[in-house]
């Protein structure tokens, strides 16, 4: 990633893996190389509590997370803008800054449901795709729901990131476990230069 991208996670629905994805996200980056920053838009400040809690067990994270951005935070290769749920005005203002919105969802039902107003806010602003999260690849259920999605003409990315405890329990600590999120990452580049 040679030029600045705003990339800005967001859904509205909560739950769906919106903080995982971006601290995964933003790990991966800075392991290759990339200067990153993570803007914690949301109020429950859980990407900065996240932060907080790796730096006090010793970890500590490969990038910055910022609560309230400078200048300077905005002039790095790669910025994540992590999003509360609902239809926030913290939202909408992500999705305006964006080069790119990803919308992680969970491959049940009412995650898929609430995917169409968070299209509906996103797409007339810039182009979204969605990252299908928590997926048990046991089932087909996951299958499905890409399917469905494509077939309403919904961007929908191939890497698919399964639902593991390791995932779940890497809250406050350095992100481990980060192969289905190194393939997320290089599959985003291409649609960054792509856009």
């Amino acid at each position: 990633m040679a030029c600045m991208t705003i990339l800005s996670i967001v859904h509205t629905k909560g739950g769906v893996g919106k903080t995982t994805t971006a601290m995964y996200l933003a790990t991966v980056a800075a392991e290759r190389g990339t200067d990153v920053v993570v803007i914690d838009a949301d109020p429950q400040r859980s990407a900065a509590v996240w932060a907080e809690q790796a730096k006090e067990r010793g970890s500590g994270l490969p990038f910055d997370v910022v609560e309230a951005p400078g200048q300077r935070d905005w002039e790095k290769q790669l910025v994540i803008v992590d999003t509360p749920p609902g239809t926030s005005r913290q939202i909408q203002e992500a999705i305006d800054v964006a080069d790119l919105a990803l919308i992680p969802c969970g491959a049940s039902p009412i995650d898929v449901e609430r995917v169409w107003p968070t299209l509906d806010l996103a797409v007339r602003q810039c182009p979204a795709i969605v990252l299908l999260t928590q997926v048990d690849l046991r089932a087909k259920l996951g299958e499905r729901v890409r399917k469905l999605l494509r077939d309403e003409s919904v961007p929908v990315l191939n890497t698919l990131v399964p639902q593991r405890q390791s995932i779940r329990k890497s809250f406050g600590r350095l992100p481990g476990d980060r192969g289905a999120y190194a393939d997320v990452l290089t599959e985003l580049e291409g649609v960054f230069h792509s856009v």
